[in-house]
């Protein structure tokens, strides 16, 4: 039994499991790792989602000129892009944001007046139904939430600034890390598969290349996705005469990270914006985004991302679902890709066990 196949790997994640819950129990063991994790995780992140962005632009440029050289170019290029945007686009965005964020308590108290007077109409004088639709309190519920996180900000402020800072700093060191990756990307790939013995450096090659193509194609392809959903929300919000077009659009942009859930939490703060104008602006809005997540959904994304990933929408709605649950908002971001990579191994691992790929 002892030599048993499976019996040793449950012997070995059993012996795994107890290692992390002894080390658990001693906090100088895992405290440190803790700390190391929390300072690296997010810059080493960043770093590789930026990599994948760039490196299709290093590589062009790297046919004519040295991998320092094509690196720092597209710095440079970058940067000047990034100036750009914040000469042009920058006053605009800070006028938008602070104009946003001054009309907050204006916008909550309009839209609680508009859905009392609709609360009043015939369609809800049921008492059971206006219980039901009891907005009057929501909103009550609302500002008194609004008011405990002021509270808590005011509060806490020291300590804010203090993990704000501390972010900051963490930021701070992501360029450097994208340099090396830039420049160094591939040998460090080489590096990895010469750990492995000699026999097995051309298999470990084929996983690793497939990994490194899947996590380009859903990067790249999904860094296209929100640019063309924002760009589109910016244009529709124009025509239709939204306030704060930019940001609103902006916000959408961002949250298009998020598959699935994000366009629709992008979408909330357009709606609430439509709403403050008045009635009809809303339902345009409502109208608009859907247009707009069906073109994405239909045409932007099947030709950007394409047939590749060959992900099921169940299966992904699921993943995000406990992700979010597990890992809050950095979960739901991650939780795709890293599926997409366990889904590679596992099916090397399938056919190897098949026998249609040799150790």
């Amino acid at each position: 039994m002892i030599n048993n196949k499976f019996f040793r790997i449950g012997l070995g994640i059993l012996l795994i499991f107890l290692i992390v819950y002894v080390g658990s129990q001693i906090e100088w063991v895992f405290y440190p790792l803790a700390v190391i994790f929390q300072t690296l995780f997010i810059p080493i992140i960043l770093a590789g989602f930026f990599y994948y962005l760039l490196r299709p632009v290093v590589k062009f440029f790297n046919k004519k000129l040295s991998a320092t050289l094509s690196v720092l170019l597209v710095y440079f290029v970058l940067i000047c892009l990034v100036i750009g945007f914040l000469v042009i686009m920058g006053p605009v965005l800070k006028k938008q944001f602070y104009g946003l964020i001054n009309s907050m308590p204006s916008i909550i108290t309009e839209i609680q007046k508009r859905l009392t007077n609709i609360q009043k109409m015939d369609i809800f004088q049921l008492e059971q139904l206006a219980e039901v639709l009891d907005l009057e309190h929501l909103f009550l519920e609302l500002g008194d939430l609004v008011n405990r996180l002021v509270s808590y900000f005011a509060g806490n402020i020291s300590n804010i600034i203090g993990q704000l800072a501390n972010t900051v700093l963490s930021l701070v060191i992501v360029p450097f890390i994208l340099f090396y990756l830039l420049r160094d990307g591939d040998r460090l790939g080489e590096s990895i598969i010469n750990l492995f013995k000699e026999e097995k450096r051309e298999l470990a090659r084929s996983i690793l290349s497939d990994i490194d193509q899947t996590l380009s194609a859903y990067i790249q392809g999904h860094g296209l996705v929100c640019l063309g959903v924002g760009l589109l929300c910016y244009i529709a919000f124009l025509v239709i005469g939204l306030d704060y077009a930019l940001l609103l659009a902006v916000i959408a942009g961002v949250t298009e990270i998020i598959p699935y859930f994000g366009p629709w939490l992008g979408s909330i703060p357009a709606v609430i914006v439509g709403l403050f104008q008045s009635m009809g602006k809303a339902v345009i809005v409502i109208i608009v985004i859907i247009i707009v997540q069906q073109i994405e959904s239909n045409f932007i994304t099947p030709q950007i991302i394409g047939k590749k990933m060959k992900m099921h929408p169940i299966v992904i709605m699921l993943l995000i679902l406990l992700a979010g649950k597990l890992a809050g908002l950095i979960g739901m971001i991650m939780v795709v890709p890293l599926y997409a990579v366990s889904r590679v191994v596992v099916n090397y691992v399938i056919k190897m066990r098949r026998g249609e790929l040799k150790l």
